[in-house]
């Protein structure tokens, strides 16, 4: 219903974006307003090497297409771009983060990568004031509201969970499921939120526990009950997803397997199914501009998978928020960061419009269901 005259309940609503937004930028270590009317400079950092680095290769380059786009089309400011490589790893996140928050150009960081990061960076970030966008961490206490200057374009993992258990209960039709996750930031909490609903539909749900070093899972797949029907990977790794599923394959058990969002990432097991943030865009006429230009600058063969489109969306969030925040010639870090909680995007590469809530979670936001084939991922419909 439309009103001329607000009511009191959207007045507070206005109040408290202003609030959370205040209450993020209070603490900045750097708080002066930067000259931005012909350059800003903005921040990137993501796993470029390391473990995960075919992953962050895509997350690079799709994170840094829009930017790259805006200076080629001669916009205003020109978009200078800072670059950082996590490895992958807490201990150099935090190092990174450090490195962006101190350095008061930096007025808007696009990313990281993974769950595991945000946590690393996100108190340094939140004492600096510096707002920053994630394409794919989805863990979904990072937007509890103790990381205020915390975004993300994917779905949190609470609705990964509710339609992974819905999916393996009602297409699957399990009875018995062994959940296994590999200790991380990510992995653990998915599983048990997964075992949880699980439970909840009367499946009988068994855990288990890996580490991200962990190349035998032989101890883990023949402890499996008689039973049991479905396999649930909450790994972070691709290749221990694949890895796994091979030597449930060697220890001939006939089971299903169900992976979380990094089977979407060129697990070659034929046959599982994975659940993933984001749809296929690859034949999605708006995205084909982006595509073409993306495979123009890193090959025709530089896979694409649902990890780049949200990428660019993050990197693109940003960029148009810092453009805002200059339009006068300077720009504060609180600014860029009221500037990205008023995102309104009507469309995106993926074809969802892009908003986010008070806490930095995508309005709208889902996942989506795919299998494996020889021939690549295939979407459920």
């Amino acid at each position: 219903m439309n009103k001329l005259v607000p009511s009191a309940l959207a007045v507070a609503a206005v109040a408290a974006v202003a609030g959370l937004v205040g209450a993020a930028a209070a603490p900045s270590a750097v708080t002066a307003g930067v000259d931005c009317s012909s350059s800003a400079t903005v921040a990137y950092f993501g796993p470029t090497t390391g473990p995960v680095a075919s992953i962050g290769a895509e997350l690079r380059g799709f994170s840094l297409l829009y930017a790259q786009q805006w200076n080629a089309a001669g916009k205003k400011p020109t978009m200078k771009i800072e670059e950082g490589d996590t490895k992958f790893d807490p201990a150099v996140t935090s190092t990174v983060a450090q490195r962006f928050a101190s350095d008061s150009n930096v007025i808007g960081v696009i990313g990281p990568g993974a769950s595991q990061e945000v946590l690393a960076a996100g108190p340094i970030f939140k004492k600096a004031g510096l707002g920053y966008v994630a394409a794919t961490a989805t863990r979904t206490d990072l937007t509890n509201g103790k990381l205020p200057t915390f975004l993300r374009i994917a779905a949190p993992d609470k609705i990964q969970a509710v339609s992974t258990a819905d999916f393996i209960k009602s297409r699957l039709h399990a009875k018995s499921v062994l959940a296994v996750d590999d200790q991380s930031a990510y992995g653990k909490p998915l599983a048990d939120q997964v075992g949880r609903l699980l439970k909840a539909q009367g499946v009988k749900v068994k855990r288990a526990s890996v580490t991200q070093k962990t190349s035998d899972f032989s101890s883990v797949i023949t402890s499996m009950s008689s039973d049991t029907d479905v396999v649930y990977l909450a790994l972070q790794l691709p290749d221990k997803m694949t890895l796994f599923g091979n030597q449930l394959k060697e220890q001939g058990k006939n089971v299903k397997v169900f992976l979380s969002d990094a089977g979407g990432s060129g697990v070659q097991l034929p046959g599982a199914y994975f659940s993933t943030f984001g749809p296929d865009v690859t034949h999605y006429p708006p995205a084909q501009s982006v595509l073409k230009a993306y495979h123009k600058k890193y090959g025709a063969k530089a896979p694409v998978t649902a990890f780049g489109p949200m990428a660019y969306v993050s990197g693109q969030v940003v960029v148009d928020a810092v453009a805002r925040a200059c339009k006068d010639g300077t720009a504060t870090r609180a600014e860029v960061l009221k500037e990205l909680h008023k995102t309104n995007l009507k469309n995106s590469i993926f074809g969802d419009p892009i908003k986010f809530n008070l806490h930095g979670d995508r309005i709208g936001a889902h996942f989506f269901q795919f299998q494996i084939t020889k021939k690549g991922p295939v979407p459920v419909k």
